[in-house]
């Protein structure tokens, strides 16, 4: 049995990744989320999402997922109106395949003393030809105008055959788009189906499936340039 082990035994070392770990002092899940660890909610959306992804509002979820579970992908890139949390993400993920930009951009809820975006401001930061964009719980919490600033902001930077994944709050009896909860605007916007489908088109995307809301995240568009 010894003869059998010694020539078993490899003399260099397997060649595998380095391991790492990131512990990031964020969490902006919503409650019903929270009390899974991050890695496993991040996996469970990142199935279909790994060749060169935009990720925005991404919060720190998928670079955990990325990193702590060695996750393969091209190249993601995460863009937050959060600046500590990219700031912190900057400083200690060191992988060529993971960046991370701050947009400063106003949103009523979370980033009230934000600045005005347009439809370049994603080009001006050098992101340009990814296969896919997604952004899980921002259209949550957009108003229409809002909701297609950002549509016309990501458009440019998809490539030709690129895709849009987001989740949104539908009510099927909402008379286009409210808020449900009046006191905190952004908080809970829905859109009817005919609203959502609109602002979509207006910003140049074309819907290609619509899934209902799973373990999360809520209802689901899909859609090409």
């Amino acid at each position: 049995m010894t003869k059998l082990f010694l020539s078993l035994l490899r003399t260099e070392p397997e060649d595998v990744t380095q391991f790492s770990y990131i512990d990031p002092p964020f969490n902006f899940n919503h409650p019903d989320v929270v009390r899974y660890p991050p890695e496993v909610s991040g996996h469970y959306l990142m199935q279909s999402l790994r060749r060169r992804l935009l990720d925005f509002g991404c919060g720190v979820r998928f670079s955990r997922t990325i990193v702590n579970l060695g996750i393969d992908i091209g190249l993601y890139c995460g863009v937050d109106v959060n600046a500590q949390s990219i700031a912190w993400l900057k400083a200690n993920v060191h992988d060529p395949r993971l960046r991370f930009e701050h947009l400063d951009m106003y949103n009523p809820m979370y980033n009230a003393a934000g600045v005005e975006a347009d439809d370049h401001t994603l080009e001006r930061l050098g992101l340009s030809e990814f296969d896919a964009v997604c952004m899980f719980s921002v259209i949550t919490h957009q108003a229409p105008q809002q909701a297609s600033e950002i549509f016309s902001m990501l458009y440019p930077i998809v490539s030709k055959e690129g895709k849009m994944y987001f989740t949104a709050f539908v009510d099927q009896s909402a008379d286009k788009y409210i808020e449900r909860d009046p006191a905190a605007p952004g908080h809970l916007s829905n859109y009817s189906p005919e609203c959502m489908l609109e602002v979509l088109e207006s910003s140049g995307w074309v819907p290609l499936d619509v899934f209902p809301a799973s373990p999360f995240q809520q209802t689901v568009f899909v859609c090409r340039k």
